[in-house]
């Protein structure tokens, strides 16, 4: 019995001992408040669709989270850590998702499920070194813009870096994600201590399956996703600069056929997957690449914002002929500024164009060119350190409708007001 005491007693001073070289930290934000917007869309056989939103919503500012972070000190200079990160949608009434809507009122209840999986990540950091984290991460680009946007990436039209002004999702801040990938799953990513001044990164990327079925005309193949990345980062002084490539490709073939349709393989338009009976579609291989270079210089009264992001997106097998390859051609550059105009009322404003170049309209038409322009205008009162009221408005438009390019002649404005505390 006093063996069986002396037992548990080392134990509960182990696991204390344990206990005391790590921390964990429980983290979040939450933003709501009000957004309206308007916006005009074109398709790409000239359809114009207007719409107009106004709702008391979430997470224009700044996306609403809650986190976990831990870290164990192992000794030596060498720690463990992890990150879990859950995206939060306060309106969404049941964490689960739910179909149910008021009978007689005919709403719709938004019963998607309020949590998402931002992040999700563990690894290893050495002092002095660098670090490395295996799970689902941020990409280079998305990390080297948070450092460089005039926004801090507002979820608000205007945005041509992070954003996409021909979009008509006046919802939820006009297809976030429009200018490069900003997260990765089943990623490795390294990162180096600072030397110098200067600091890298890297990420590899990996998820494929593949099968076979020998008995089945309608089966089998595979599907294949990779991609990598890499960054690097400069200060010096009061200047920031930072360059970023990632580079995606996804490799989709499930539905060969392997007997009795195999008369129809290599024939043009026909060959490859079998998406419902009797009707085949060529196989994707498809490429994006996606490049990223900005920089801030911090006045002292504000901070200059300059960025420009190109992004390619190549499927091989859409069809074949000249313009086989080409899907989306874009690139975009930003000015901006932020600064504290009193100790608690902040503000920022940034102005950018593009251009960009939609799928070719058949097989022997390529798309036009589209530019496009957008701006953005807001501002932070702080009530505290962790609580501000904010005002974001922003707008963006394209150039006049180009037949059969979708997108083109579309334009939108939405603007907001709301409070977001951190915790």
């Amino acid at each position: 019995m006093k063996k069986s005491l002396f037992a548990v007693a080392a134990l509960s001073a182990i696991a204390g001992a344990a206990q005391a070289q790590s921390s964990v930290t429980v983290y979040g934000l939450l933003d709501m408040g009000y957004v309206g917007a308007n916006a005009r869309a074109v398709s790409s056989t000239g359809v114009v669709t207007k719409t107009q939103y106004s709702q008391f919503g979430q997470s224009q500012e700044n996306t609403s989270r809650l986190g976990f972070k831990g870290v164990e000190d192992l000794g030596g200079g060498t720690s463990a850590f992890f990150t879990v990160e859950l995206g939060l949608t306060p309106q969404n009434p049941a964490i689960g998702g739910t179909t149910a809507a008021d009978a007689w009122q005919k709403t719709d209840q938004n019963g998607g499920s309020s949590i998402d999986n931002r992040q999700s990540f563990a690894g290893l950091k050495k002092n002095g070194i660098g670090q490395f984290a295996f799970g689902r991460q941020y990409t280079p680009i998305f990390n080297a813009g948070a450092a460089t946007d005039a926004s801090q990436y507002a979820n608000v039209a205007g945005n041509v870096i992070y954003q996409s002004p021909l979009a008509a999702d006046v919802n939820g801040g006009t297809g976030s994600g429009a200018g490069f990938t900003n997260r990765a799953s089943n990623a490795l990513t390294v990162q180096s201590d600072s030397f110098a001044g200067f600091k890298v990164s890297g990420m590899y990327a990996l998820n494929n399956t593949n099968q076979t079925q020998t008995t089945s005309t309608t089966s089998g193949g595979n599907t294949n996703w990779n991609g990598w990345g890499l960054s690097a980062d400069y200060t010096w002084q009061k200047l920031f600069a930072t360059v970023a490539y990632q580079s995606f490709k996804s490799n989709y073939t499930n539905g060969i056929y392997s007997s009795a349709g195999a008369t129809n393989l290599g024939t043009a338009g026909t060959s490859g997957q079998l998406p419902v009976a009797g009707l085949l579609f060529n196989p994707s291989l498809i490429s994006d690449k996606q490049t990223y270079a900005a920089a801030t210089y911090d006045f002292g009264i504000l901070k200059a914002y300059i960025q420009w992001v190109g992004r390619k997106i190549q499927n091989d097998t859409s069809f074949s002929t000249t313009y086989a390859g080409e899907q989306v051609n874009r690139t975009a550059q930003q000015i901006g500024v932020r600064s504290y105009i009193t100790p608690t009322i902040e503000s920022w404003a940034s102005i950018g164009t593009g251009k960009y170049k939609g799928a070719p309209l058949n097989a022997s038409t390529a798309a036009a060119s589209v530019n496009f322009v957008g701006w953005q205008l807001g501002g932070n009162y702080y009530l505290s350190k962790r609580t501000n009221l904010y005002a974001i408005y922003g707008q963006g438009q394209t150039s006049s409708s180009v037949t059969g390019t979708a997108g083109s002649g579309s334009s939108q404005n939405q603007y907001t007001v709301g409070m977001r505390h951190t915790f």
